[in-house]
């Protein structure tokens, strides 16, 4: 009888409104959370297209193209620079060996550098190297394995090598210094994406340097910049009044990230604006049916029924108002997870069902949060109506 009497003054219309609204928020807002979740490995790849958050600058070419300590620090003292780092490089000359079988061994002159692991983008335990460790690890640019299979290989007979297999070709390295010649096996750990220059760990490096040729000092001739936007225009005014040169392709990277990461996050902003929007909505219509039945409602809690029990009514009617706006929001975001999952196969991510089950536990978390939120206010407004003396004229979201 109680639900019979406070429903009355229900408008179905309204309600279907608030659903299909805050459906409507609900929705974009997952459908953001989505995106961020599947193209996550994108923008926190540091070897992809979106995730280049990094510059390496170098001066002219000449015999003092090298920063100083000072040029060193005032980049680190720039706002729009998160972390500097140098490129230090071997003070000996490099010969590596590289011997397979039933074929003629490789020889080639090559230089060895080092650069903070914090720039690297290939994660390994065995990027590691102290005195008296069997082999060196050494990661290269990918492009130098499509190089040698495409160009070398291909033109002098020798086998093609697979990305898999790279790990298992021996190296000897004859690194000759002012003062004394070494030998080292080393290993090819990875191909890198980010970064074009042949690497060794900087223990490595510093080692090898101090041992081979310790009258010669090491100078960074190239700085890797980790910044929030290498296309920010306040970075390439600084790097342009101190004649730094850089990769355009990197800036230009950059521009299209910045530009997808904006759009994503102007997309979840209007998500949530209409999220909140419908929110309030649901909260005044709720004040509304609760003001319009005032009168009902006094009679009822003089009759004996509790305050819970009335609240409880207007409880179902926005926790049926929420779980039906979620519902179809779900549906909505599952349905265009689907649909853009072609587009997200060019920029090579994978769209996995685990999406999926993100996606549900969000909506439950969100359902709980706001069911808290409704039963909360309604709780509030009902004690309110039945304080003696007070009304409802001034509403509360």
């Amino acid at each position: 009888m109680i639900d019979t009497l406070l429903k009355k003054q229900v408008d179905k219309s309204q309600l279907i409104f608030f659903a299909l609204s805050s459906s409507l928020g609900l929705a974009i807002l997952l459908i953001v959370i989505q995106l961020f979740i599947d193209t996550r490995s994108v923008f926190n790849s540091e070897n992809d297209l979106l995730g280049n958050q990094n510059l390496i600058i170098y001066k002219d070419l000449g015999r003092n193209n090298a920063f100083t300590d000072q040029e060193i620090k005032e980049l680190q003292q720039q706002p729009f620079i998160n972390k500097t780092g140098g490129f230090t490089h071997g003070t000996y000359r490099v010969l590596a060996s590289v011997t397979l079988p039933n074929y003629t061994g490789i020889s080639t002159e090559m230089f060895l550098e080092a650069v903070g692991d914090q720039f690297i983008d290939i994660k390994s335990t065995d990027w590691s190297w102290q005195p008296g460790d069997r082999e060196v690890p050494i990661i290269i640019p990918k492009n130098y394995i499509n190089l040698y299979n495409f160009g070398y290989a291909a033109s002098t007979g020798m086998p093609q090598i697979n990305e898999k297999i790279i790990r298992q070709i021996p190296i000897e390295l004859k690194l000759t210094g002012s003062s004394q010649t070494k030998m080292y096996s080393a290993y090819i750990l990875d191909a890198s994406e980010k970064i074009n220059s042949i690497l060794v760990p900087e223990s490595f490096l510093n080692h090898t340097n101090k041992t081979l040729s310790p009258n010669k000092a090491s100078k960074i001739s190239r700085i890797i910049l980790d910044v929030i936007n290498p296309s920010d225009p306040k970075l390439l005014e600084f790097l342009a009044s101190k004649n730094y040169n850089y990769l355009s392709n990197d800036v230009q990277n950059s521009k299209l990230s910045y530009v997808l990461k904006l759009i994503l996050s102007v997309v979840l902003a209007i998500g949530l604006l209409i999220t909140f929007l419908s929110i309030y909505l649901v909260v005044t219509n709720i004040n509304l049916l609760i003001l319009k039945n005032k009168q009902t409602i006094t009679h009822l809690h003089f009759l004996g029924y509790s305050k819970a029990q009335i609240a409880k009514v207007y409880h179902k009617i926005a926790f049926k108002i929420l779980g039906v706006s979620i519902i179809i929001a779900l549906l909505i975001s599952i349905g265009c997870k689907f649909w853009i999952a072609p587009y997200l196969e060019i920029l090579q991510v994978d769209s996995t069902l685990i999406t999926i089950a993100y996606l549900i536990i969000i909506s439950i978390i969100i359902f709980i949060g706001l069911a808290v939120y409704y039963r909360k206010h309604t709780n509030s407004k009902i004690q309110q109506m039945l304080r003696p003396n007070t009304s409802l004229l001034t509403t509360e979201n």
